[in-house]
Formats: C-alpha cells, structure tokens, sequence
C-alpha cells in the first residue's frame, strides 16, 4: 500500500477525546529493507486545540491501526475555525 490515500479513521487522543469519521491523507512508504513508514495529515476543529507532540491512535475503515505523533499543526486566519494537523507514525501498521 504504498503511496498516498485518502481514508476515513476514527482518532483517539491521548485525553479520550476521540474523533470519529476524519478524512485523512495517508502516506505510506515501503524502504528496500521492507520496513514501512507512515505519515499524513488531516483537519481538525480549532477548538479541538491539538498540538505538537500529541500522541494519536488511528483506526482506519480498511481495519488497519497505529499510533502516531502530531509532527506540526498549522492554522490559517482565513479558516480560523479549522486546523491542519501533521503526523508521523510511531508503531507499524497492521
């Protein structure tokens, strides 16, 4: 599956405020040695107010799961009510 996708996840964060339903974009990234990365982002309500370094679970519709790490947030005065949330996975898929 490598490549990058769209695919809808439920989020659990790290305070219990789970978000179900999120569109996310899903890059993932076979290496020669058969390892696999993965990284995406998504958008979120401000007033969800995550930030950097927060700790996600992800649960995609396809059934597969991995926890990742907020890598960046960024907010756009145009859109206050929305922000654009990087990460970075910190365990395999599977």
């Amino acid at each position: 599956m490598s490549g990058t996708h769209s695919h809808s996840a439920s989020i659990e964060r790290s305070n219990r405020k789970g978000m179900n339903h999120v569109q996310v974009q899903l890059t993932v990234t076979e290496s020669t040695a058969g390892k696999q990365s993965w990284s995406g982002e998504f958008m979120s309500r401000s007033v969800d107010g995550i930030l950097p370094d927060e700790r996600l679970s992800l649960v995609f519709e396809s059934g597969q799961m991995g926890m990742a790490r907020v890598s960046e947030t960024s907010f756009d005065s145009r859109t206050p009510e929305a922000t654009r949330v990087l990460f970075k996975g910190i365990s395999p898929l599977v």
